[in-house]
C-alpha cells in the first residue's frame, strides 16, 4: 500500500446546458490516497468497500468476488454454494448502510444478500411488471444504487428507466428517464441516488453526467468537451459522487485521465487530480462506497482507494 497526497489544480470546462463550470478559484484541495493494490488478473466491473477495511472486486468472468484487505492480501473468494459450487456472475454491486453487500448475479438472475463475514444469506428476484400484469424476474441490470427507505434502484439501460424495488424484490416504482430527459437517442448506463434525494445519471452517447439536486424539478447537464483526436469516444468512461455532491469524472483523455468537480457558487469548479496511472490506452472505472472513491483500471487491474481531504 502507498499513501500519499495528491494536488488539484484548476482547469475550465465547458458552458452546458446554463451549469457554468468555472476554473477554481477556492484554496487547493487534495485526493489522499488510502490504499493502491493489485489485485488478481481479470476483468473486474463494479466495486465497493464493505466493513472497515475490505474492497470487494466483482469478476463475473471467473465467477466469483474478490475480497482484499486495503494493506493489498487477499482475503477471500465469494462464490455460491450449496453443499457444490453453483454458477455466479456477479454483475452489480452496491454496499447497503446496515453492512451488508446487494449483488446482482447475472446467473441465477437474483439480487443476493452477502454478510460482512462473505457468507451469501438471501436472494430475491427483481420482479418487473410487464405490460398485461405479467411478472418478469429482470436478467440484467446497468447497476444498483440505494435510495430513501430501503428501495434499491436498478438501472435498466435498454429501457431508459430506473427501476425501485423492495427489499423482497416487489416493484416499488419507475424513474422513466426517457421521458424526464429530453435526448434521443440516449442510453442511460449507471445512475447514482444520494441520501438527500438528489440523482445523478450518465447518458452514454453524449458522454455527460445529468443531475437534479434534492427536490430540483430540472436536469442540469455535466459535460467534458470530447478527447483529443478522437471523433469515436465519448469524453466520460464513468462517474462517482460523494455525499456532498463531489463528483468525480474519468475521461478518456491521456493528459488528465481523472477530473473533480466541486459544487460552489454559480456552478461546479473542477480540478484535474494528478494520479500516476499505468501508461497505455486506459480503460478506467469509479465508485463512491464507504466514505471512499474507488478507482481501478479495466486492463492492468490496479486499484486505488482515495479519500477527499477539504
Amino acid at each position: 500500500m502507498r499513501c500519499g497526497n495528491y494536488w488539484l489544480a484548476g482547469i475550465a470546462l465547458t458552458l452546458v446546458a446554463a451549469m457554468l463550470l468555472l476554473p477554481s478559484q477556492a484554496p487547493a484541495q487534495t485526493l489522499r490516497i488510502v490504499a493502491r493494490l493489485t489485485p488478481e488478473a481479470g476483468r473486474v466491473v463494479d466495486a465497493a468497500l464493505l466493513g472497515a477495511d475490505h474492497l470487494l472486486l466483482l469478476y463475473p468472468d471467473a465467477g466469483r468476488i474478490a475480497d482484499y484487505t486495503l494493506d493489498g492480501e487477499l482475503h477471500q473468494h465469494i462464490l455460491r454454494e450449496g453443499g457444490r459450487e453453483l454458477r455466479f456472475r456477479p454483475s452489480a454491486c452496491v454496499a447497503a448502510p446496515d453492512g451488508n453487500l446487494l449483488v446482482f448475479d447475472e446467473a441465477a438472475h437474483k439480487v443476493f444478500f452477502i454478510g460482512p463475514d462473505g457468507n451469501i444469506f438471501r436472494g430475491v428476484d427483481l420482479a418487473w411488471p410487464e405490460p398485461g400484469g405479467q411478472l418478469l424476474a429482470l436478467s440484467s441490470v446497468g447497476d444498483l444504487t440505494l435510495g430513501a427507505s430501503n428501495v434499491i434502484w436498478a438501472t435498466l439501460p435498454e429501457r431508459g428507466v430506473l427501476a425501485g424495488f423492495d427489499r423482497d424484490g416487489n416493484h416499488a416504482a419507475t424513474l422513466d428517464l426517457a421521458a424526464l430527459l429530453p435526448y434521443d437517442p440516449a442510453v442511460y448506463t449507471r445512475a447514482q441516488l444520494l441520501s438527500d434525494g438528489s440523482l445523478f445519471v450518465l447518458e452514454y452517447h453524449q458522454g455527460a453526467v445529468l443531475y437534479r439536486r434534492g427536490s430540483q424539478g430540472a436536469f442540469r447537464r455535466l459535460r467534458l468537451a470530447a478527447p483529443q483526436d478522437s471523433v469515436a469516444l465519448p469524453a466520460l468512461q464513468d462517474f462517482a459522487v460523494d455525499d456532498a455532491g463531489r463528483v468525480l469524472l474519468v475521461t478518456h483523455s491521456e493528459e488528465a485521465p481523472l477530473t473533480m468537480l466541486l459544487p460552489g457558487d454559480g456552478g461546479y469548479q473542477s480540478h484535474p487530480v494528478g494520479l500516476d496511472l499505468p501508461g497505455g490506452n486506459r480503460r478506467l472505472a469509479c465508485r463512491w462506497s464507504a466514505g471512499m472513491f474507488i478507482v481501478w483500471t479495466r486492463d492492468e487491474t490496479e486499484v486505488i482507494v482515495l479519500e477527499f481531504v477539504p
